[in-house]
């Protein structure tokens, strides 16, 4: 009988070797310790590639978000709905301010923007 993989009581997916950038901007590659495929649509969180994927399915169907997050406890911190911000001057304008709210330019701090539509970290 085989051993299950740490990632079956974890849930979490690490990727070994190569990454691999899909046309889609997802990036695939295979489990370390399942050798499953894995993908993944933003920095850190990988998930079977095989399946339904609840996360993607809401990122794909809400409206675009901006999220802050905290990587060093694992949660979010705060959730902000951009719909109505028409230009990229002004997204950029609320992350500066988002950024000030929050203090991310603050020695030690640990949170992060993550923009839903980019599916990627801002600084």
């Amino acid at each position: 009988m085989p051993a299950l993989a740490q990632c079956w009581y974890t849930r979490t997916h690490v990727p070994a070797g190569r990454k691999h950038k899909e046309s889609d901007g997802s990036f695939s590659a295979e489990c370390r310790y399942c050798q499953k495929s894995i993908t993944s649509w933003n920095k850190g969180a990988w998930y079977p590639a095989d399946g339904f994927n609840v996360s993607k399915l809401r990122d794909a169907t809400s409206g675009r978000c901006l999220y802050v997050v905290d990587f060093a406890d694992e949660f979010i911190v705060a959730r902000y709905p951009i719909d109505h911000l028409k230009t990229a001057a002004q997204v950029r304008d609320f992350k500066l301010e988002l950024r000030a709210v929050h203090g991310l330019d603050e020695f030690g701090a640990t949170l992060e923007i993550i923009d839903t539509k980019e599916a990627a970290k801002v600084h």
